[in-house]
């Protein structure tokens, strides 16, 4: 799907990267309201931002949970997260897509990388959300509620992308179709 390697898009990847922004919208949409702050919102947008960056690298993962989330909130009552969001989200699509399709050669190799962009997004989520509440509500206590439900997002949506991402991968793998956009 990559046709070079300039970072120009065609419309075959504007329209994929139109659809994979859909789906982290759509699947953020789908969320529970668990505390009076920010990370107390726990939604299915993890899940399906980690497994579009795991399965399609770096540029999908970040694009689609960036602007997917950031768009979200922009048309929710969230709309002063909005450009944290879309950094925080970034740079964590960005890690995970990234490390996932860092050339492994085992499968013990492929799971460490994995782990490796998981464990970056999930530091770069507690960080940014809290550097980003301390500065909404102009105080770094209040901000602490949230770490909890922000880290317990971040292991769902890992305990669920991780296989799913697999057997896609896998999937795609043995009828030869290549993923990274």
């Amino acid at each position: 799907m990559n046709t070079n390697s300039k970072s120009k898009f065609n419309a075959k990847e504007i329209a994929i990267y139109g659809l994979f922004i859909a789906l982290v919208y759509i699947a953020t949409t789908i969320n529970i309201q668990i505390g009076s702050t920010s990370g107390g919102l726990f939604h299915l947008g993890n899940v399906m931002s980690f497994t579009i960056a795991m399965v399609f690298g770096k540029k999908a993962g970040a694009l689609s949970g960036g602007i997917g989330m950031a768009l979200f909130d922009i048309l929710s009552p969230y709309a002063v997260w909005a450009p944290f969001t879309l950094i925080i989200r970034l740079i964590m699509g960005y890690a995970i897509g990234y490390f996932a399709f860092k050339a492994s050669n085992s499968k013990k190799q492929s799971i460490i990388n994995n782990s490796i962009g998981l464990i970056i997004a999930f530091i770069v989520m507690i960080v940014g959300y809290y550097v980003a509440e301390g500065l909404i509500y102009g105080n770094w206590i209040i901000p602490l509620q949230s770490v909890f439900a922000n880290a317990l997002q971040c292991i769902v949506g890992t305990l669920i992308a991780v296989p799913i991402s697999t057997a896609l991968r896998a999937g795609f793998k043995v009828r030869h179709i290549k993923t990274e956009i």
